[in-house]
């Protein structure tokens, strides 16, 4: 299928050229029993069994974030009756009225123990920021149940020196567990995972710089907690959901807001009625890791009986994008042009800026003063009446300036 294909290089204007459109199967199992972690460049990257887990950390520099595996039954609240200093008195009488605790859906540095119990800026949940220290004090207790009906009281004791301090123990406080995890042992992984049935780390992910998106179930609120069969993206990976559409001829990602939240692509793209319903017209433009742009479409769904998902991709603009003010790029295509030259800003600034067309003997052809805004944002020039020869199209703000050179035929 023909389509238009933006390469982006340092100082390369964009070409057409022809996409490829894959069709790919990937699959978690009978029972959704697994999480595939996937590389849209180069397909699936790692498997892991989704009830080996009970809780997780976040191992990014300044992440603080601690999840639980709610998709197995482990639930979890903050203990409502005292701080720390209630460790040896807990009462769990009435424990089915308190509030129970998930992960976000929306980021992976927001875990079911990072909910604020405070109106305090540097309240992360489970424990207090200090920003001269740069550790965080646990100030909580929580009470966790796990996947095989056990209950365990918890407690995040601190995050220092980039390595998490916590115990655990029965209610009772029999079978008393201090242990550690150390970010800098998983800073190639999003998360790293504990099993705390069987007191042991688990390093289940592949290296995070190597998947884009990964198939799971997850818990969503529709509005109250629910759990879901979809995909999530990673940190660093954004997404365009465009509805209704062509899905064969539709490429046009560069008019789309991009979207940070994991779950834009999520579980909604089907329906069950009876049997699995894909949502027709509806296309997804995945910004990956590297920078490239795919064209993601659902065309099936096995549910519980396999796992399977069914879609195609299809590379649709490659990155090396150039920078401009190392918060922006831009690209203009096609070049030569004989009649439309589109301009192509990919930024997030949101400052001032001034385009402007020059000839070849520095004579102003057009001059347009524009906000960046935080899109893709396609400016189209009519070029038709303009005279044969080479110009030179340039983007300045206060800080910066940037120019390429074009052709008209």
């Amino acid at each position: 299928m023909k389509t238009q294909t933006i390469i982006i290089g340092l100082m390369v204007s964009a070409v057409l050229s022809q996409a490829q459109v894959i069709q790919d199967t990937v699959s978690i199992g009978a029972g959704y029993a697994n999480e595939k972690w996937y590389s849209l460049q180069n397909d699936e990257q790692g498997s892991a069994p989704k009830n080996n887990w009970d809780i997780a950390f976040e191992t990014s520099g300044m992440g603080a974030a601690i999840h639980i595996n709610s998709v197995i039954g482990t639930k979890l609240w903050c203990y409502p009756h005292g701080d720390t200093s209630a460790w040896n008195s807990i009462d769990t009488t009435g424990i089915s009225t308190w509030k129970a605790r998930y992960n976000s859906d929306t980021s992976w540095s927001v875990g079911a123990f990072n909910v604020p119990v405070s109106s305090n800026p540097y309240d992360l949940g489970w424990g207090i920021y200090n920003n001269i220290t740069h550790e965080v004090t646990g100030d909580s207790i929580y009470i966790i149940k796990l996947s095989n009906n056990t209950y365990k009281k918890m407690w995040i004791k601190k995050l220092s020196g980039g390595t998490y301090y916590f115990q655990y123990a029965d209610l009772n406080g029999s079978n008393l567990v201090n242990t550690s995890v150390a970010k800098s042992s998983y800073n190639t992984k999003t998360l790293v995972y504990y099993s705390i049935q069987n007191n042991i780390t688990l390093d289940r992910e592949p290296l995070s710089a190597n998947w884009d998106i990964v198939f799971k179930q997850y818990t969503a609120f529709i509005p109250t907690p629910y759990t879901v069969t979809g995909v999530l993206g990673n940190k660093g990976v954004s997404v365009a959901k465009v509805h209704p559409v062509n899905t064969s001829t539709y490429n046009q990602w560069y008019n789309h807001i991009f979207q940070t939240a994991i779950n834009t692509i999520g579980y909604d793209w089907k329906n069950y009625t009876g049997t699995w319903v894909i949502e027709d017209s509806l296309v997804y433009f995945v910004k990956s890791k590297q920078g490239d742009i795919w064209k993601v479409v659902f065309a099936g769904f096995g549910g519980s009986a396999n796992g399977n998902y069914i879609f195609t991709k299809e590379k649709i603009s490659t990155a090396s994008v150039q920078q401009f003010f190392n918060t922006a790029s831009f690209v203009i295509y096609p070049n030569p042009t004989t009649d439309l030259l589109h301009l192509i800003i990919d930024d997030n600034s949101q400052d001032y800026a001034t385009i402007q067309v020059i000839d070849a003997l520095g004579k102003i052809i057009l001059k347009k003063n524009i906000i960046l805004e935080n899109k893709f944002t396609d400016y189209i020039f009519d070029v038709t009446d303009w005279k044969t020869g080479i110009y030179f199209i340039s983007i300045q703000t206060q800080q910066q300036f940037h120019t390429q050179k074009f052709i008209k035929n």
